[in-house]
């Protein structure tokens, strides 16, 4: 069963933990005695009985629990060559291609996650600089040419920036990694420098999560409507939003079980959408949402960055972002807001978290992901900075807004208040994958860790000219020896830069 190839697949390139993800299918990587390292557990299933029919020969198969999960080795006696490595890669992704794994409805196309191949157990971490290049080029290739959406996840710092480096590199050299236009690149290439100098801050609403399998607003609503004993007056849904939460909590009894009933729904959510963890993968120190559940917190945490500060719950600390909980977290059940009465009292209750987010719209560049500028507090705030920065008489575009919901005439709103990038599709699903391939873009020109740079292992993402100057830095490493404390801050920058 092969995808339309009209429709090209795409390789994104994730900061996370494969177990966080949604995927159709998946590559885990063994050897030739199928010895499964016990992390892979969460993710390869029952290892009794997923042993392929025949293994090892071929070097790679479908589980024989009949799970969309496919083993391939990545050691045998001897350690598998890199092109060796590429054709059981490119076997292994047309199997999948033509296999029954079907996709859900709300996705373009089937997806397929794997980590980065041999540079673990498999023997080939020495060589990993040139195992990444290799695994890029195919990947990239494979998800086109099959009609693929491959997740390629790593947790490991180095390794992501590496990677993005080199897609980077590639695409400069005209590899097309991104089935994106000239304007289109040119607004990532801008929204990454801005998160690569920490001047971009984080604007997540409800279609984020919502990519996640979460409830938007209006199916909450419907939801919690469902657990009123009775029936519901014919006209309730004529009420406004707001007004038909605050019937419902009156009805069951008050706020703190309406609460209690919104936690229920939305419950624990294992599964991070791409936005999450493309998102997270920008490094940003400032974020700000509207939605209750933690999803984006568990998307940072699985890059190995720690897990954000909760305002206004947690103390904001040095080392640690900050995520901004405007309407109240799932864990704090009596923080969520929701009816008519939590809005009209949000800014008596909640002022000094209003007045964060203006802080940031007049001190970072906002990204706006997810939401629709419907939020009466929102448009509220954003309004008070346009009108305070009118009286200044200062002009300046507050953020970038990434439309998913095909209105135009919001474009028209907020013309000059934020950039607008419109996400094209017929359909919500077409303009979501845009909008994910474009986060992936962002994330591309975001990543500036080069704890790799100097580090041998990577000389596979070298050209001779950077190798040449690479190898004078690890001997200025070396130099430093012995020498007076005056030169700490040299070995601090080059021992950063990956120099033994």
């Amino acid at each position: 069963m092969s995808e339309n190839p009209s429709a090209p697949g795409h390789l994104f390139v994730l900061h996370g933990l494969i177990e966080n993800f949604d995927y159709d299918a998946v590559i885990v990587p063994t050897d030739s005695a199928f010895a499964v390292e016990p992390h892979w557990s969460p993710v390869a299933g029952n290892l009794g009985r997923a042993r392929p029919s025949n293994w090892p020969r071929p070097p790679f198969g479908r589980s024989a629990t009949g799970d969309p999960v496919w083993f391939i080795s990545v050691a045998d006696a001897q350690l598998a060559t890199d092109d060796e490595l590429v054709r059981r890669l490119r076997e292994t992704l047309k199997e999948i291609a033509s296999s029954d794994v079907e996709k859900p409805g709300g996705r373009v196309l089937r997806r397929v996650a794997l980590p980065v191949l041999g540079i673990g157990a498999g023997g080939l971490g020495d060589r990993r600089g040139a195992i990444l290049g290799a695994l890029l080029e195919t990947l990239q290739g494979e998800a086109q040419s099959l009609g693929l959406d491959i997740l390629l996840v790593t947790p490991d710092p180095a390794v992501f920036s590496a990677a993005q480096h080199a897609r980077r590199n590639l695409e400069a050299k005209g590899s097309k990694h991104w089935e994106l236009n000239y304007a289109e690149m040119a607004e990532a290439r801008r929204l990454g420098g801005l998160a690569a100098n920490g001047h971009l801050a984080l604007f997540l609403g409800a279609g984020v999560s919502m990519a996640a399998g979460l409830p938007s607003w209006g199916t909450l609503i419907a939801e919690l409507g469902k657990r009123v004993g009775g029936e519901l007056p014919k006209d309730f849904k004529d009420l406004d939003p707001l007004d038909q939460a605050e019937y419902l909590a009156s009805v069951l009894g008050g706020a703190e079980k309406l609460n209690d009933a919104v936690i229920e729904i939305i419950g624990r959510k294992q599964k991070v959408a791409l936005a999450h963890a493309l998102l997270a993968g920008m490094g940003c120190r400032e974020a700000v949402t509207t939605n209750y559940d933690d999803l984006y917190e568990k998307a940072v945490e699985a890059t190995r960055r720690r897990r954000p500060t909760i305002l206004p719950w947690e103390a904001v600390g040095e080392e640690r972002p900050w995520l901004l909980k405007l309407h109240g977290d799932i864990g704090r059940s009596s923080s969520i807001v929701l009816t008519r009465r939590d809005f009209v009292l949000f800014d008596a209750k909640s002022r000094p978290a209003g007045s964060l987010l203006q802080a940031l719209l007049l001190t970072k560049h906002v990204l706006i992901i997810g939401a629709s500028l419907s939020d009466g507090n929102v448009i509220r705030l954003a309004m008070e900075v346009d009108e305070y920065l009118q009286k200044s008489k200062v002009k300046s575009i507050r953020g970038t807004f990434v439309d998913t919901s095909g209105v135009v005439a919001r474009h028209h709103l907020w013309r000059d208040q934020f950039r607008w990038f419109v996400c094209e599709g017929t359909e919500r699903k077409d303009r979501v994958r845009r909008m994910e391939m474009f986060l992936d873009a962002v994330a591309a020109f975001a990543a500036t860790d080069a704890h790799w740079l100097l580090d041998e292992r990577f000389d596979g993402l070298l050209g001779e000219r950077d190798r040449e100057v690479v190898e004078g830095a690890c001997r200025l490493m070396a130099d430093t020896r012995g020498a007076s404390g005056l030169l700490a801050p040299l070995k601090s920058a080059l021992s950063n830069l990956g120099a033994h």
